[in-house]
């Protein structure tokens, strides 16, 4: 059932913590981009609800990529948590990378919609399925619907 092999705990898998440690690194470098955007254009309090959105995504995202380096990969504890820290670290690279560049109002409102787009993406992928499955009957429905509106 299990869609990758478990191996060796004595073997590293070395190409598969690379493909998971450098999508998780642009996966957080774009995250830094985006946040970077937030603080430059939005007030405060909206850039730091877009944090604790991005951290709320990440959680989920960094314990899966733990559990794959650990248990596929075989990587050991320690070094899944050092390696999983420095791939979270191209947050910071992607804000200051976008702070430093400086761009005009139209880029990063360009930059912000699409930040939302992912955000919306997660939630119609993730969570609207996981929702259609617990909802039972009609009042459910409605109250789904309500919410989501």
């Amino acid at each position: 059932q299990n869609p990758l092999p478990l191996v060796s705990k004595n073997v590293v898998n070395k190409q598969l913590c690379a493909s998971i440690l450098l999508g998780d690194g642009f996966h957080n470098f774009a995250d830094g981009i985006f946040l970077g955007a937030a603080f430059k254009s939005c007030s405060t309090g909206t850039a730091f609800s877009i944090v604790l959105v991005t951290l709320f995504h990440e959680i989920a995202q960094e314990l899966a990529d733990f559990v794959l380096l650990t248990r596929y990969a075989s990587l050991s504890i320690i070094n899944a948590c050092v390696l999983n820290l420095l791939s979270g670290l191209s947050v910071c690279l992607g804000g200051i990378v976008f702070l430093a560049l400086d761009p005009s109002d139209q880029a990063t409102g360009i930059i912000l919609a699409m930040a939302g787009g992912v955000y919306f993406n997660i939630a119609g992928c993730e969570t609207i399925p996981r929702i259609a499955n617990a909802v039972k009957g009609r009042i459910d429905r409605v109250w789904t619907l309500f919410s989501i509106i």
